[in-house]
């Protein structure tokens, strides 16, 4: 039976992304810094047997809800093992669901307010989320924050079903609590009130505040509230009172009034938006302020407006911040362009805000097109010397050629006979994944320079012959979170702290960061005598009793 396609633009989209990003997904390693750190955990509690109060090296972890714990434990017991591809999927499928969702969002547009949306103008809409930096990079990591965008984007869209009038308003009434429970449930605070408060000032600005107590009334609140409480019963009966203080006001009011963790001034996501949606943050701020009185005649366009920018506003506010928190802001933006775009065609302003980023694409090819020719005449090359003839590999310039060609043909969209800002934003976000597909091979030489799994494999080769007894880090990167691919804890030492004889350092496999060497004589010296094995920018050593 032959597959048509064609009338399932946001599905060719996905699929696209799929096919692209799969391979990357098989392939790559995870970071230190948070994914190794959830794998830990989630080690941890299943060892102590936790199902609500966390634990990371036996200090409590109360900094996240347990929803997305319970996946990666869930997956562990299903596949034995931490299996990453299954893993990342945590983050992909809810990013599909995601631009389904939307998607299905914008045909009740079509049916409820008369426009019509060509299937052109569908398949650039998930383009443009799909490609939008933060969005694509959280799609093929192991974090929580899309899992909670994918229930926010959920109950908003049931919100506006139920504004409405579309379907079960009994079934939505119900679904409504439960998706701002799980977004909660997953991430914290902004899973409740992002979704909640864009409701508020959505009814306000469309002067229907009277209304609110039929979205946000006595039955929602009682649910939240049964949820909250069962949740709240577990974390006390697991992790008693002290835990339970340290989930609801350590690490929700002190986090926001004053952070103990990334905390950054009021006005830093006004800088940050530029990347995280980029290559198309131009498109999307030019949107979202140009005939915005027109947009707002669909009741879906004053809620996307309202998500974004409530959202935007209240985490600004907010002491601790990331860039990653403006992720649910994205599906809003990047379809309050398509609704914005219907009003003003392809214009001047449109395409020139589209224009930037080909361009960028097009001086970024071209300069990778000609490394070849410039990398040889730099002195003193920032690129580690095992990674030159990764940086010169034909994939980089199939990569290259591919991005150029899906410009050039952006700029054609725009500039040409028939312009069309859907066909740039297409042809764009097609090049963009495609280059990422053509430069997936490429992804095992890099891992060692993302995370640790093929150093610890080193390591783990080395203290099976070697008969050693135990591993020892030095001025590695949050290390201690290694136990996932080693079973076993790490010693971490300072450099400095090592005598020049070596005491303390034996009978043990020493992984070491390689830089550190040359700048520690005594350090350097203890080890001249000892067989290393370069792994990435760390050398293993085996260090025999002494």
């Amino acid at each position: 039976m032959k597959l048509d396609l064609r009338p399932h633009p946001t599905l060719t989209a996905i699929l696209l992304m799929a096919i692209c990003l799969i391979p990357v997904m098989a392939m790559k390693d995870i970071s230190p810094s948070n994914e190794l750190r959830y794998l830990s955990i989630a080690d941890e509690a299943i060892e102590n047997g936790s199902a609500f109060a966390f634990s990371n090296h036996g200090e409590p972890y109360a900094d996240k809800p347990p929803l997305y714990f319970w996946l990666l434990m869930l997956s562990r017991f299903v596949f034995g093992e931490h299996n990453i591809f299954v893993l990342n999927l945590f983050s992909f499928i809810p990013a599909a669901v995601i631009m389904v969702v939307m998607d299905r969002w914008l045909m009740q547009v079509s049916r409820q307010a008369s426009l019509k949306f060509s299937d052109g103008e569908r398949f650039a809409a998930s383009m443009l989320l799909g490609t939008s930096a933060m969005y694509l990079g959280t799609a093929v990591i192991l974090r929580m924050d899309m899992l909670m965008t994918m229930f926010i984007v959920l109950s908003l869209y049931t919100f506006y079903k139920m504004y409405r009038g579309i379907g079960s308003e009994k079934l939505n009434g119900i679904l409504l609590p439960v998706y701002i429970f799980l977004a909660l449930f997953t991430k914290g605070p902004v899973g409740i009130l992002m979704p909640v408060l864009s409701i508020f000032f959505f009814l306000l600005f469309s002067g229907k505040l009277k209304t609110a107590g039929k979205y946000l009334g006595l039955r929602t609140w009682s649910i939240l509230t049964l949820l909250c409480g069962l949740w709240f019963l577990g974390v006390w009966i697991e992790g008693g009172k002290a835990y339970l203080d340290n989930l609801l006001f350590h690490q929700t009011l002190d986090r926001a009034v004053d952070a103990f963790h990334h905390k950054k001034p009021v006005w830093y996501y006004f800088t940050a938006i530029w990347y995280v949606a980029a290559p198309f943050s131009v498109t999307m701020i030019y949107a979202l302020f140009s005939k915005a009185g027109r947009t707002y005649v669909t009741d879906a366009g004053r809620l996307f407006f309202t998500g974004a920018v409530v959202t935007f506003v209240m985490l600004s506010l907010f002491s601790s911040k990331l860039a990653i928190y403006l992720l649910p802001t994205l599906p809003f933006l990047a379809y309050y362009t398509v609704l914005s775009g219907k009003n003003t065609g392809t214009n001047g302003w449109m395409r020139f805000t589209l224009a930037i980023p080909a361009f960028i694409f097009i001086m970024v090819s071209a300069a990778i097109m000609l490394s070849s020719l410039i990398l040889p005449h730099i002195p003193q090359l920032s690129i580690p010397q095992d990674l030159i003839p990764v940086s010169r590999s034909v994939f980089v310039y199939l990569a290259a050629a591919v991005l150029m060609a899906g410009s050039v043909l952006s700029f054609m969209y725009l500039f040409g006979r028939r312009r069309s800002w859907t066909g740039s934003v297409s042809a764009l976000s097609a090049a963009f994944f495609l280059a990422i597909l053509s430069l997936s091979p490429l992804v095992p030489k890099l891992n060692s320079y993302i995370g640790y799994r093929n150093l610890a494999g080193v390591a783990k080769e080395l203290k099976e012959i070697s008969n050693v007894s135990s591993y020892t880090v030095v001025d590695i990167s949050r290390p201690e979170n290694m136990d996932v691919f080693l079973g076993e804890d790490v010693r971490i030492l300072d450099r400095n702290s090592i005598s020049e004889d070596g005491a303390g350092l034996s009978d043990t496999i020493l992984m070491i960061k390689t830089s550190s060497i040359d700048s520690a004589p005594s350090l350097s010296c203890m080890l001249s005598g000892l067989h290393p094995v370069e792994v990435g920018p760390y050398t293993v050593y085996i260090v025999a009793s002494r």
